[in-house]
């Protein structure tokens, strides 16, 4: 009798998260204090294998039968757009995995000159997941305490 009752609630909560989550296609580029800034955020649709995800957004993959979540950035220092570096930098990203086969698993993914233990792609279930950016880019006006919220990532995802 409890099983009759415990599979459709679990069945109807799966469709409301899913439901629940945008549409790809309807997300839009946040704002900061600066124009310049702005304007480093992607103005053109991602390609097809290309992920677009704000941060805090969750999407589901249809063909990979994944949950991806862009958790938050956390660091970046690359190079400002309007100074002058000695190097390049990096960011960081954790982004979420989570399929209905396993718990999910927070990844840290970096762009940029990747030094020391810093990795851009990761494996999961069967596909490879690569950071391929991060905007916006940052200014000597607007850094990270002021982007944090604010980042948006294109991750690649194929089959292997």
């Amino acid at each position: 009798m409890l099983n009759k009752f415990i599979l459709p609630s679990l069945i109807s909560l799966t469709f409301l998260s899913c439901n629940s989550q945008k549409k790809l296609s309807e997300v839009t580029m946040p704002k900061t204090s600066d124009q310049t800034v702005n304007s480093t955020y992607p103005t053109e649709k991602p390609d097809q294998n290309i992920l677009r995800l704000v941060e805090k957004q969750k999407a589901f993959l249809k063909e990979p039968q994944m949950n991806v979540t862009f958790k938050r950035t956390v660091a970046d220092s690359r190079c400002p757009m309007n100074a002058r570096c000695v190097w390049a930098g990096n960011a960081t990203v954790e982004v979420e995995f989570a399929n209905n086969t396993s718990t999910p698993v927070v990844h840290k993914l970096s762009v940029g000159d990747l030094r020391g233990e810093l990795v851009s792609s990761v494996v999961v279930s069967g596909y490879r997941y690569t950071l391929q950016n991060l905007y916006p880019s940052n200014s000597t006006e607007v850094g990270f305490a002021k982007l944090k919220g604010k980042y948006v990532i294109d991750l690649k995802f194929e089959k292997l």
